[in-house]
């Protein structure tokens, strides 16, 4: 019963041991229960950096500050230990940056590089501090002060300028200028309110046919469209035909061909013409005035005369 008794207190002060190293560890930024790979950053300030600050890769955490300790031989060089988790494949050539937060809490970022070999276990990665938020403040102050002050200076030169070019006759000169542009415009105001009226006049007899013009405007379309779909290329080619064989002809003519370029160029034709025309209407005259010696017609009949 003794014994039983020992043995439960025996176990009891182990877990406890137990407990008490993990959480010591885990105090100090080491997790007996995860599996690490330990790289090394040599810093000359750690800028409060503590054991357990957190080491993320794109705002995710993938490890802890295990370690920070002066290197032996010399007082301005420091020599952080980072534990990051084994599923994780870190590049060389990677940089440990240093980050401070709005409340100042530190944290190392790991900012990987695209060489394709992994680092391996103690590897010493290069590290930097990125530049705190009142630096940034600071740096952009002076930024501004500076633009400012260059705006001043500029301000300044563009004063000194305008007094030189613009002196007190200058100054004069474009006063009398405006005074004589404003009386202008008063004695003017009268036609330039007429203007506007009749304007404003116009606007309201295009705005009042309004429908009128948007009518006129499809009218046109439509018409365009038609002319657009009409076939107004083949007509006028064979326009062009007509003209064509009308010169033809008249060439024909012009140079004698056919009854009427012999008609036209030939005398003997046209005097031929004219006298077959003069004894026609001699015939016509004579038949006028003697139609019995052409024409004989009776009822019962002429008994033809003996010829002699």
């Amino acid at each position: 019963m003794k014994l039983k008794q020992e043995i439960k207190t025996g176990v009891i002060v182990t877990v406890i041991i137990v407990l008490f190293i993990v959480g010591f560890n885990f105090l100090k930024g080491k997790n007996l229960l995860s599996s690490y790979n330990y790289y090394m950053v040599k810093y000359a300030n750690v800028e409060g950096l503590q054991p357990s600050n957190p080491v993320s890769v794109n705002g995710f955490s993938v490890g802890l500050v295990t370690d920070i300790k002066f290197d032996s031989d010399r007082l301005d060089s420091l020599t952080v230990t980072i534990g990051v988790q084994k599923s994780l494949k870190l590049p060389v050539h990677s940089i440990a940056q240093i980050n401070s937060g709005l409340m100042g809490d530190k944290s190392i970022a790991l900012l990987l590089s695209t060489n394709s070999q992994i680092a391996e276990n103690g590897y010493y990665l290069k590290g930097t501090i990125a530049p705190g938020l009142v630096d940034r403040l600071g740096k952009n102050v002076e930024d501004v002060a500076q633009k400012a002050t260059n705006t001043l200076d500029s301000i300044n030169l563009a004063l000194h300028t305008f007094q030189q070019i613009f002196d007190a006759n200058t100054q004069d000169n474009i006063h009398k200028i405006v005074a004589n542009v404003e009386q202008l415009v008063a004695s003017e105001r009268r036609k330039i309110s007429t203007i506007l009226t009749n304007f404003e006049s116009v606007s309201g007899n295009l705005k009042q046919n309004n429908e009128e013009i948007s009518k006129l405007i499809n009218n046109l379309s439509a018409f365009s469209s038609t002319l657009a779909a009409s076939d107004v290329k083949t007509t006028i080619d064979n326009a062009n035909k007509s003209l064509a064989s009308l010169q033809t002809l008249l060439e024909g003519i012009n140079n004698g061909e056919g009854t009427l370029g012999q008609l036209a160029r030939n005398d003997s034709a046209y005097f031929y013409l004219q006298r077959s025309l003069s004894d026609l209407d001699k015939l016509l005259i004579d038949l006028r005035e003697h139609p019995k010696d052409y024409v004989h017609f009776s009822l019962f009949g002429k008994k033809s005369e003996k010829k002699q």
